[in-house]
């Protein structure tokens, strides 16, 4: 008896590792009010303790996973903002040194930041799976 419980624990365990996951993957688009897409950067589900994040493709979609793609984000509400969406603009002297650089913004400033974003998300096991991301223009 005491064999069985002690196998039937140890398959119910391996499935739980492999199929039994609380994260879900996210997915949507980012766009600016007048439906061009962001075509550059990350979109970041920052809950205050750990950020998830899904890369922005060329047209302006994403798919979340965690510090890997490969994962998903557990349940919970988090804070959505914008990263890595600037341009930048190495400036060279003489030499072909950088001496300095410009950084263009592509996005209002407060998307870029889980302090000043006004987007939040809060992920369900049985709720929403997409999120689409409206921003503006700086």
């Amino acid at each position: 008896m005491r064999k069985n419980v002690f196998i039937v624990s140890i398959l119910w365990l391996m499935f739980c590792l492999t199929g039994c996951s609380d994260k879900i993957k996210i997915s949507g688009t980012v766009t600016f009010s007048d439906g061009t897409p962001i075509t550059k950067g990350n979109v970041v589900f920052d809950n205050g303790t750990e950020s998830y994040f899904g890369t922005i493709k060329s047209d302006g979609t994403y798919v979340t996973g965690g510090n890997k793609q490969i994962e998903g984000i557990p349940n919970g509400t988090y804070k959505v903002w914008l990263a890595q969406t600037e341009i930048t603009e190495n400036i060279s002297d003489a030499d072909g040194h950088v001496a300095s650089y410009n950084v263009t913004q592509t996005v209002a400033k407060k998307f870029t930041s889980p302090n000043t974003t006004e987007l939040t998300f809060e992920v369900k096991p049985d709720g929403q799976k997409t999120f689409d991301i409206v921003v503006e223009k700086p």
